[in-house]
């Protein structure tokens, strides 16, 4: 089976129609990692359309913080703000929806996360001695996971860590720290959109990147009147 993979939507939703129009004639099925919500501007828009195509989702880091105040503190002003309006937002439906979501789910023996296998909520996968750690963990296997915004994969090396970016296709198999990057917020320094299709017969995943309307996705933050900052970063991929 073909699946799309797409993390990090984060209400942007210019972003994840381009995504599902580069994907329709490619993929079975589609999984989301978390974070469907937060920094973006149609948080209503990609929680309709994530619930509609009925994906196995997880719960992210800002999705959490829509339904649990008391994490709020872990997030800067700017970033708090805009859960706060994306809680109001949402509305209750939506709101119950995100709050039913797992922390973390298996998925043809791979598992599948937000952040890591240690901390599937909060835990940024970005350095060599945190993906060792969390390789151990899989104890052979292989985890999908999002949080970071930077496609790529950590895997062993014989004894050494290694961590490839701007990959084409790899084999999914452990132990190996897969992320298919971000939908609507990339942090790579390539504003397009990514995500990636995992074909679980031949167990490889592909990572894929498009182009989308960032205009029109600045311009929902700023007409929400959300931090601009939100907005121009999108253009440099940061």
């Amino acid at each position: 089976m073909r699946i799309g993979v797409f993390s990090d939507i984060h209400a942007n939703w210019q972003a994840l129609e381009a995504v599902l129009e580069d994907s329709e004639a490619d993929i079975e099925a589609g999984l989301c990692l978390g974070d469907v919500v937060g920094y973006g501007g149609d948080p209503v828009k990609c929680v309709d359309e994530v619930m509609r195509r009925g994906w196995p989702s997880l719960i992210g880091n800002h999705d959490r913080a829509c339904t649990d105040r008391r994490i709020l503190d872990w997030f800067n002003d700017d970033a708090a703000q805009v859960i706060r309006w994306t809680t109001e937002a949402l509305g209750s439906e939506r709101l119950k929806w995100l709050e039913s979501l797992p922390e973390s789910a298996d998925r043809d023996g791979v598992l599948l996360v937000h952040a890591s296998p240690r901390d599937p909520i909060f835990e940024y996968i970005l350095d060599g001695a945190t993906a060792a750690a969390n390789l151990e963990l899989l104890h052979g296997g292989a985890c999908l996971h999002g949080h970071t915004h930077v496609p790529g994969y950590f895997y062993l090396d014989g004894d050494s860590i290694q961590h490839n970016y701007w990959l084409g296709r790899v084999r999914v198999t452990g132990p190996a720290l897969i992320n298919p990057g971000s939908v609507g917020q990339p942090r790579d320094g390539n504003p397009d959109a990514s995500y990636a299709v995992w074909d679980t017969d031949e167990a490889s995943l592909e990572w894929r990147r498009v182009p989308y309307d960032r205009e029109a996705a600045k311009r929902a933050i700023l007409k929400a009147n959300l931090p601009e900052r939100f907005a121009t970063r999108l253009d440099v991929g940061r």
